[in-house]
């Protein structure tokens, strides 16, 4: 047996979660992906995947194994690149981001990149939680925050700005505050995300303070708090990467464009495997000229 041909299969039915998602990518029939996976696994003596009717899972062993194939695929890549002939980029970039960004900005960069170069697949994996590139086999993540795993390859793609913002509707109701303490008296929309959704920090005369907000919605992501926030139902602090499009609409307002809340990196993560990848690269210098483009008119990106 080929035992390249099985660790691709195996990694891919990994990666898709199916066999014929897998035999999709790799260009052969689902039926041959399973031989080879069947073949890997009697060859190692050894079972990789837990397959019933329903459902599939990584054994024990194949979490294992999982890890090393990685490694080594990457590698037989890296060293086939650097004696291929052949003009442009190609291969598979998986990517996984923030839903919301990722509706937003990364699937508009994704679009572009593949229009560039025709012979890369991008698959984009759009999720709020955290997902773990080596065991979800993402090339890239795009995260919107501090990032804890230092382990990992992290570059700087831009930056948002935290802004409040309200509805004409409900600043005629209930009226404009006009200094961040006067958020204690609104209904506030909370974000789970942020490190204290119940205290928003400003910065007010040199120094952060953390103004104590309430409200009776409290969701763990910017899109689903901006929907009782556009019906006029609160105010809401908020990235302003989601918000260029309701403020130069006038649908929301900007209430403090002179007290400074947090600025927040905007950033790509990769394994250090990924990093070498010329496609990878390639991707991650694209979604960074993106953001700084945009950046600079009126309207940015119009990803947590």
């Amino acid at each position: 047996m080929d035992r390249i041909d099985g660790m691709q299969s195996f990694v891919a039915v990994v990666d898709t979660g199916s066999f014929a998602a897998a035999g999709q990518r790799l260009g052969i029939s689902n039926k041959l992906v399973s031989k080879r996976v069947a073949q890997l696994e009697n060859h190692l003596e050894m079972t990789l995947l837990h397959r019933t009717t329903r459902s599939m899972s990584l054994s024990h062993e194949g979490e294992r194994y999982l890890e090393g194939a990685r490694r080594v695929l990457a590698e037989l890549e890296q060293l086939e690149s650097e004696f291929d002939g052949s003009a442009g980029l190609k291969g598979v970039v998986r990517v996984a981001a923030p839903i919301t960004y990722g509706d937003m900005a990364v699937a508009k960069a994704a679009a572009r990149f593949v229009e560039q170069h025709p012979n890369v697949t991008v698959e984009l994996d759009l999720s709020d939680r955290y997902v773990d590139l080596a065991k979800g086999g993402f090339d890239i993540a795009i995260r919107i925050g501090s990032l804890s795993d230092s382990s990992l390859i992290v570059r700087k793609l831009g930056e948002t700005q935290m802004k409040v913002v309200a509805t004409p509707s409900y600043l005629a109701t209930y009226g404009t505050p006009s200094n961040p303490a006067e958020l204690s008296n609104h209904v506030c929309i909370r974000d789970a995300n942020n490190p204290d959704p119940n205290r928003w920090p400003f910065q007010i005369e040199g120094q952060t303070v953390q103004v104590p907000v309430s409200g009776p919605i409290l969701a763990n992501s910017p899109s689903a708090c901006l929907v009782p926030t556009r019906a006029g139902q609160g105010i809401f602090i908020c990235p302003d990467v989601f918000l260029a499009d309701d403020l130069k609409a006038g649908r929301l307002v900007d209430l403090f464009p002179k007290f400074h809340s947090r600025t927040i990196p905007i950033q790509s993560v990769q394994l250090p495997s990924a990093f070498r990848k010329p496609r990878v690269k390639a991707f991650v210098e694209l979604m960074r000229d993106v953001i700084r483009n945009q950046s600079t008119t009126a309207s940015p990106m119009a990803q947590f």
